[in-house]
């Protein structure tokens, strides 16, 4: 199994997530949208021993404040679009809980955590130089997170949640 661990966008953003998508031509698009708190890799089989561990970890709810979305990758060869997110105290102190038991089973990330919400990724070079564009003030309550399989499908990944906390 391909396994991340995220918090989800709140289906009342979309609109807004997929008018920012609109405005990069050349897009290739996602279709639903979260914020990974880390990924575990793609060839995970012992998803009961992460749940176990996940379930452990405790936080207060707190909001997300989104921001501009800009570019990703090299600037002269951009691997993607994404929303930058406020890393609040709170938001840093779960990602690093998460990090912290994942470790403990051998999941080691392999980048540092950076509060974003992808929009889509650019198969081949953009015709033109995405920019970046100012966000509107949104903000959402996050409450849970999710250990979520993603299935590689040629048109583009399906998410499936496995598991939420607190359940």
């Amino acid at each position: 199994m391909r396994l991340f661990i995220a918090i989800a966008v709140p289906h009342q953003l979309y609109r807004y997530c997929q008018q920012l998508q609109s405005r990069y031509p050349d897009l290739k698009m996602t279709r639903e949208f979260h914020l990974t708190l880390q990924f575990l890799g793609n060839e995970i089989d012992d998803e009961q021993s992460i749940v176990g561990a996940l379930s452990k970890i405790m936080f207060k709810p707190f909001d997300i404040e989104m921001g501009d979305a800009k570019p990703f990758g090299h600037p002269a060869d951009p691997r993607g679009v994404w929303i930058e997110c406020k890393e609040s105290d709170k938001l840093i102190r779960l990602a690093d809980q998460i990090r912290k038991a994942m470790g403990e089973l051998g999941y080691q990330s392999d980048k540092p955590f950076r509060a974003h919400i992808t929009l889509g990724r650019y198969k081949q070079a953009p015709r033109k130089k995405p920019e970046k564009i100012k966000g509107e003030p949104h903000v959402f309550t996050v409450d849970k997170f999710y250990l979520i399989e993603s299935i590689l499908l040629p048109e583009g990944p399906v998410y499936k949640t496995v598991a939420k906390f607190p359940e």
